[in-house]
């Protein structure tokens, strides 16, 4: 019965990983021209910034 549950969470984790890299490749085929390009570091940095405000409250 584990191996099982084991097995569907495996799935279930390749599925989720699959869609993921299938949605950003399409997000890198069909780009939307009015949205400005941004990186995975600005929103690590705002995210950083976000909680040092609330640690500091």
């Amino acid at each position: 019965m584990s191996l099982l549950i084991i097995a569907a969470l495996l799935y279930l984790g390749l599925a989720l990983g699959f869609i993921l890299v299938v949605d950003n490749l399409v997000g890198l085929v069909f780009r939307d021209p009015r949205a400005p390009v941004q990186l995975v570091s600005v929103y690590i940095g705002r995210a950083f910034a976000a909680s040092q405000k609330l640690y500091r409250k």
